[in-house]
């Protein structure tokens, strides 16, 4: 076999089983997107206390799996005794309960749900509640989970694509090894005068 078709053989398997490891590697990253700690990226844990909020976030209200929604409620005060914006708009905006006692949404990581969100502005509030929960800032999920996605999407289709690069230099090696000849080596024989 000819040199040019082991050299395009061997870079062509290298290439395809980098290019596999990439995909699978990527293929995880995107089966990962949607669980998250909840616990770990909370800014204030409930049911009670004093919570100084910093107004550059959307607030969500989440909650474990075996909190009854139906029994479920927060009250946040601000400094001026405040609950809400008027009896109508309270700072702590509840979700509507489902049928078997939850909230949320079927994307809510595994063991919580979110139960509503907090609207109030920047400040200091009491918080009085009725069961452990809570409070994540949706950008925070939105930018470490959006980067997830879009981190194993781009490294999935880059393995692709390069396991697609690696067949072509296997299929290029082989027919290397097919049409190549091994150069003979050349015999001189001088004939006598």
């Amino acid at each position: 076999m000819h040199i040019a078709g082991k050299v395009f053989l061997v870079l062509g398997l290298l290439i395809t089983l980098a290019g596999i490891v990439m995909t699978i590697s990527g293929g995880s990253a995107l089966s990962d997107v949607g669980e998250w700690d909840v616990e770990g990226k909370s800014q204030f844990d409930g049911p009670d206390g004093t919570w100084q909020h910093t107004g550059t976030d959307w607030m969500i209200i989440y909650v474990s799996d075996a909190v009854d929604c139906e029994a479920f409620s927060v009250t946040y005060t601000n400094e001026t005794g405040e609950t809400g914006y008027s009896e109508d708009e309270p700072f702590f905006n509840k979700e509507e309960c489902n049928a078997d006692g939850s909230a949320g949404a079927d994307d809510d990581p595994s063991g919580y749900y979110s139960v509503g969100e907090f609207r109030g502005k920047a400040g200091e509030y009491t918080v009085d509640g009725t069961h452990e929960f809570y409070t994540v800032g949706i950008g925070d999920v939105l930018l470490e989970e959006g980067g997830e996605a879009v981190g194993g999407f781009f490294a999935a289709l880059g393995g692709a694509t390069t396991a697609c690069c690696g067949i072509f230099f296997l299929i290029l090696g082989g027919v290397f090894a097919v049409v190549l000849k091994e150069p003979k080596k050349m015999q001189i024989t001088e004939s006598g005068n």
